[in-house]
């Protein structure tokens, strides 16, 4: 579970033609080492539509998680209180987001018209997959620290089985509510880890093993469809490099094998970078300090009760020493549907869900 869930060339017909969205990986200046990846996204507008898509299919790390890392024991990182201490109390489940308040998938399935993102899959009991089983609404399938290089867990490829066996549905029904659903994939910073420090990849090797890296990535979507707070230079480089290899590498694999496929990289690196250059534009004030934390720019501890937590956090970029505020997540998503080719690419989420298919 602590890897992005692939799926059996079985769902790749129906899949090919879905709505899909990559979170790719990136770097920031910022307090910590924050790996910050970029988005391919699906998009509709910021005025949410009464499901403009049938269901969300969620796979990723800690970005997106809603909650499946709970119910998976150590080392798999938990996302204990304060995070999600920005949640409505509507919300059952205030912990499992990394994050004060909602996550990124959130935000983009609000978009879509949802309230939230689907559920956890580890979270799922019978009465709670009814939607599921009907090819409705989807689900969640990340888990905080997972990565690109890491053995997959089939689990798409078990929940349409699933679907199937339950007769909810039938084959070709499902088949046209999955070619027109929206699949978020946000991975590959955590990969990052493997330079330096004793990660075992010197950085004279980076282009050869971000080129695997990206490989892996492309062969997922055709089966399922710093401490002194200035820049990371390193992992800026990194990051650029996976992100425009990404790009290029995307669009030949649609072209070849994937014709139908209507895609949206969403730059989440360069809508942070943007952010941190000019916060006003985003509502914010701080940008390199993390919200929840402690240690050097708040950014060296992991947020805990037992760390220090700041109370003006719509104006914090970062929540922790990686990831963003529910602010910060808002404004990027925002731009994702609505931005130029620098936030998303080849077309925003708004005209992915113009694209064939993702009408219901």
């Amino acid at each position: 579970m602590a890897t992005p869930a692939a799926v059996e060339s079985s769902s790749a017909t129906a899949v090919a033609r879905a709505l899909l969205v990559v979170l790719a990986a990136a770097a920031l200046c910022s307090s910590a080492a924050a790996g910050e990846p970029e988005l391919i996204i699906s998009a509709g507008r910021s005025i949410a539509r009464r499901h403009a898509v049938p269901a969300v299919y969620v796979f990723g790390g800690s970005l997106v998680d809603a909650g499946n890392n709970d119910f998976l024991p150590p080392p798999a990182p938990r996302a204990v209180p304060p995070n999600g201490v920005d949640l409505p109390r509507t919300v059952l489940r205030r912990t499992g987001r990394f994050t004060n308040g909602y996550n990124l998938a959130d935000i983009i399935a609000q978009h879509v018209g949802f309230k939230k993102s689907p559920p956890a899959y580890l979270s799922l009991m019978p009465l709670s997959s009814f939607h599921l089983l009907r090819g409705r609404v989807g689900t969640n399938f990340a888990s905080g620290g997972s990565g690109i290089l890491n053995a997959t867990v089939q689990l798409f490829a078990k929940t349409k089985a699933t679907i199937i066996r339950a007769g909810l549905v039938g084959r070709e029904r499902l088949d046209s509510l999955l070619a027109r659903s929206l699949f978020l994939i946000s991975t590959g910073g955590n990969d990052f880890a493997a330079f330096g420090h004793g990660g075992g990849v010197p950085m004279s090797q980076a282009p050869e093993f971000i080129a695997g890296m990206v490989t892996d990535y492309l062969s997922y979507i055709n089966r399922a469809i710093t401490a002194n707070g200035e820049c990371n230079d390193v992992g800026n480089y990194l990051s650029e490099l996976f992100n425009s290899l990404l790009r290029a590498e995307m669009a030949k694999a649609v072209a070849a094998s994937m014709p139908g496929m209507k895609y949206s990289i969403a730059s989440l690196y360069n809508v942070f970078s943007d952010m941190i250059a000019n916060p006003t534009l985003a509502g914010l004030r701080e940008v390199k300090r993390g919200c929840c934390g402690s240690g050097k720019f708040n950014g060296e501890v992991d947020c805990t009760m037992g760390t220090s937590l700041c109370t003006d956090r719509g104006k914090y970029l970062f929540w922790d020493k990686v990831h963003g505020t529910q602010a910060a997540y808002r404004w990027a998503v925002l731009a994702f549907f609505h931005g130029t080719m620098r936030d998303a690419e080849p077309i925003n989420l708004d005209q992915l869900l113009m694209a064939p298919y993702s009408s219901m």
